[in-house]
C-alpha cells in the first residue's frame, strides 16, 4: 500500500472492477472503505470513466461502461490497462439471469451471485436456415499466474469456507440499505419448470461456482436456457465477460436478476446488484494481500512502453518506485 502521507499512485493499483451499469457501479463504490480521486496520470487518450478507492487492503480502480456488451467491455478493458498498468485481476461485477436448477440437487434463486472463471460464448457459431450451430466451449478466463485467486475458489467449495464467506457476503449486503430485497412474492419460476418452491421470509443468499454464458444476446427463452446448461453446465447468463476476458485475466461476480426467460423484468437488478457487490468485497478481503515486490517497477521492461509516452509520471512517483526498487 502506498504511504499514509500520499495518494495512490497508477501503478499501486493491482485489482479492477468493471460494471455495464451505473446502478452496479453505485453499488460498488458504496462499499468502498475509502475514496479517491482519479489519479492525475490518467493518460489523455483514455476515455474511461474512473472511481479510484481502497477495499480491505486493496487499491481497486472502478469503472462503469459506456454500453452493454462484450465489445464495450473489450474496449474499457484494453484502455484501462494504459493508464493502470499492474492491473492483474478484474472483476466483472453486475447482473445476470440465472439459471434455476443448475445441477439436479442446486437451486438458484433470485439474487445469488454467480462466481465464474469460465466462459461459454454461446452466440458465436452458425446459423442455417432452420437451426443455430452453436461453436462455443467452455475457456478459462483467469490466467495461470492468479494462483492465489485459484486457490481461493479451490478452498471456497469446502464447508467451512463457504460459511465464512457467506457471513461476509451478508454482513457487507446489510450495509446497502437502499437497495431493498424486493419480497419473495416478486420470485416465481415459469414453465419450464414447475419444481421452484415457495420461499417464505427473507432467504439468505447463497453463492455459486461454474460456467457462465456470455454474449450480446439477451435470453429470454427458458428453453434455449436449459438446452445450454444441459450442454455446458452452465449457471447463468450475461454480456460483458467474453468482452473482458480478451484483455486482462478476470472473475465474473454477477447477482441473478432474473431466470433468462420470457418473463424476466427489472424488479431484481437494484438488489441483484447489491448482492454482486457484497460479494465482490468479500471476495477480495478473503484473497491474500500481494506483496509490494509483485508490482512492476519502472526498472521493469514491460513498463518502458508506459514511460513519458503514454502517461506523465510525477516525480514523487519516480522517487517512489526508485526508493523502493533499491531497498
Amino acid at each position: 500500500m502506498a504511504s499514509a502521507d500520499r495518494l495512490p499512485e497508477p501503478l499501486d493499483f493491482r485489482r479492477a472492477i468493471i460494471c455495464a451499469l451505473t446502478r452496479e457501479f453505485d453499488a460498488v463504490e458504496a462499499l468502498f472503505d475509502e475514496h479517491y480521486d482519479v489519479p492525475a496520470q490518467k493518460h489523455h487518450k483514455d476515455p474511461n470513466f474512473y472511481r479510484t478507492g481502497r477495499i480491505g487492503s486493496e487499491y481497486v480502480v472502478l469503472t462503469c461502461l459506456a454500453e452493454m456488451g462484450k465489445g464495450s467491455a473489450a474496449s474499457a478493458a484494453s484502455t484501462l490497462q494504459v493508464s493502470f498498468p499492474n492491473i492483474n485481476l478484474a472483476l466483472v461485477v453486475g447482473i445476470c439471469g440465472g439459471v434455476p436448477f443448475p445441477t439436479e440437487d442446486t437451486e438458484l434463486i433470485m439474487g445469488d451471485v454467480i462466481i465464474s472463471h469460465q466462459v461459454v460464448k454461446f452466440d458465436f457459431g452458425r446459423q442455417y436456415p432452420d437451426r443455430f450451430e452453436q461453436k462455443g466451449s467452455v475457456v478459462d478466463i483467469l490466467d495461470r499466474s492468479n494462483q492465489d485467486v485459484r486457490c481461493f475458489l479451490s478452498g471456497f467449495q469446502t464447508r467451512r469456507e463457504k460459511q465464512r464467506f457467506q457471513d461476509m457476503h451478508v454482513k457487507y449486503l446489510r450495509q446497502l440499505e437502499e437497495w431493498r430485497y424486493p419480497g419473495v412474492e416478486h420470485d416465481r419460476l415459469c414453465p419450464s419448470s414447475t419444481r421452484h418452491a415457495d420461499i417464505s421470509g427473507h432467504p439468505s443468499t447463497s453463492c455459486h461456482l461454474g460456467p457462465i454464458a456470455s454474449g450480446d444476446t439477451v435470453m429470454k427463452s427458458a428453453e434455449h436456457r436449459d438446452q445450454l446448461a444441459r450442454t455446458f453446465g452452465i449457471v447463468g447468463f450475461e454480456m460483458e465477460g467474453a468482452g473482458v476476458c480478451n484483455s486482462l485475466s478476470c472473475l465474473i461476480i454477477k447477482g441473478a436478476c432474473d431466470y433468462a426467460d420470457s418473463h424476466k423484468n427489472k424488479v431484481w437488478q437494484d438488489y441483484a446488484a447489491a448482492s454482486a457487490a457484497a460479494c465482490a468485497k468479500a471476495l477480495l478481503e478473503c484473497l491474500p494481500k500481494l506483496k509490494p515486490e509483485c508490482a512492476l517497477t519502472l526498472s521493469t521492461p514491460r513498463l518502458a512502453k508506459y514511460d513519458r509516452r503514454l502517461w506523465p509520471l510525477t516525480s514523487s512517483c519516480y522517487r517512489y518506485n526508485a526508493c523502493k526498487h533499491s531497498q
